[in-house]
């Protein structure tokens, strides 16, 4: 869930520019075509190839700094300020010293005024959430917010402690540890049949020789001591989950790339693994019909819930859709966390009637001075409540801390939507 260490030094900063809507794009057509991740996709870097990948990934930030890269490599001045102004228009800044190397590049042109203009702007601080937990430091890389919807309590998810934490009154926390539970993550209740579910399994974060369980628990409400396990298929490590209408629960597989489906007591996958490099929020449409993808490095795509054909999220007007961890549906638009933008922002992005197509994307929050890294979370009243001290740079494989860090209180926030 990170760029480049190159990357990393160039990029800082999003912004709130919206052009207008690009004349020519009707957006009551079909969405356009998913391309599934190959093994090679990653891989790609040369000039024309990486072109060529963002032809077929429009509004991928991801791709487009590596393209960025490339030609900075090469010492192609044009392709380096071409790729900076792609960026600059739809939200991206950078750092100091290479906003100067870029604008240098640019020279004393039209175009230099113009990505500087972009790049000063894009640089702003916007904070409207209220902080409303703080979980203690001994509940380690917290991950996922819930809210419990009969007592109005947090419920959180941790991937190192491998335990559910929930706040019975204002700084007091209980815990409960599924049985063989792995790194816990995803979670999202069922009202109507009162079932709360978990995402359960190794992502990166587990003692070596401990075998975690795979899959998902099921916790009745008011029963939080007396889980159902229902198991993944075989290598399947499940992470974000939402709920279907019918009671269906779908998550994604971010390491293996497929999305999977609790349905009549038993987990089936529902999109092949390889569809996608590290799908990750799950949004099921307003019409439930479908249900949106986040991959982390490609973009939005829309699956079909009747024939699990695959779409891309299209986009009106220029925005970057990757880099999103979370999303949830609230109307005909999608709230995201946005951590892979630097730097990192929580955005409104509105849909077209058949939800083909981004009409615009609304900056709600970024660049707050509290967060390390926003993470999950979920909707209740209103309003989006989530991790804002997300310590996954704390930890290394294994689930150990790095050398000469130490775990901070896991602050969650709300945000008003």
């Amino acid at each position: 869930m990170r760029v480049s260490a190159l990357l990393l030094a160039l990029a800082a900063a999003a912004c709130t520019y919206q052009p207008p809507v690009q004349p020519g794009i009707p957006v009551d057509r079909a969405a356009p075509v998913w391309r599934a991740v190959s093994t090679n996709t990653g891989a790609v870097s040369g000039e024309a190839e990486l072109a060529e990948l963002a032809l077929a990934y429009p509004d991928s930030a991801s791709v487009h700094l590596r393209l960025l890269q490339a030609y900075f490599g090469a010492e192609n001045a044009a392709g380096t300020v071409r790729e900076a102004l792609w960026l600059a228009v739809r939200g991206y800044s950078f750092s100091e010293d290479a906003r100067g190397r870029i604008l240098d590049l640019a020279g004393e042109t039209a175009t230099a005024d113009r990505l500087s203009r972009l790049l000063a702007q894009n640089a702003v601080r916007i904070e409207k959430s209220v902080a409303t937990a703080s979980v203690p430091d001994d509940v380690l890389l917290v991950e996922g917010v819930a809210v419990d919807p009969l007592t109005g309590g947090l419920i959180v998810s941790s991937v190192v402690s491998r335990t559910l934490a929930s706040q019975s009154a204002p700084g007091v926390w209980n815990t409960v540890s599924p049985s063989d539970a792995g790194n816990l993550s995803g979670m999202v209740f069922d009202v109507p049949r009162g079932m709360f579910w978990v995402a359960s399994g190794d992502l990166g974060m587990m003692p070596q020789g401990d075998e975690p369980f795979r899959g998902i628990y099921g916790f009745r409400q008011g029963e939080p001591d007396n889980p159902i396990q229902i198991a993944a298929p075989d290598g399947v490590n499940l992470s974000d989950v939402t709920v279907a209408a019918d009671g269906t629960v779908y998550a994604s597989d971010p390491v293996g790339g497929g999305i999977y489906m609790l349905a009549g007591g038993r987990i089936s996958e529902f999109v092949a693994p390889g569809t996608f490099r590290s799908p990750q929020g799950l949004a099921i449409s307003v019409d439930g019909r479908r249900i949106f993808v986040s991959d982390y490095r490609y973009g939005i795509a829309i699956v079909d819930l009747q024939t699990g054909s695959v779409s891309r999220l299209g986009s009106a007007r220029p925005m970057i859709l990757d880099g999103i961890d979370g999303i949830w549906r609230v109307g005909n638009s999608l709230i995201a966390i946005q951590n892979g933008m630097m730097p990192m922002r929580i955005v409104e992005i509105s849909l077209s009637p058949n939800g083909n197509y981004a009409t615009a994307l609304k900056v709600l929050e970024q660049n707050h001075s509290e967060w390390s890294e926003p993470l999950g979370g979920s909707i209740y009243g209103g309003a989006l409540y989530y991790v804002s001290t997300g310590q996954w740079d704390k930890f290394q494989a294994g689930g150990t801390l790095k050398d000469g860090l130490s775990p901070i209180p896991t602050q969650v926030r709300r945000l008003p939507l």
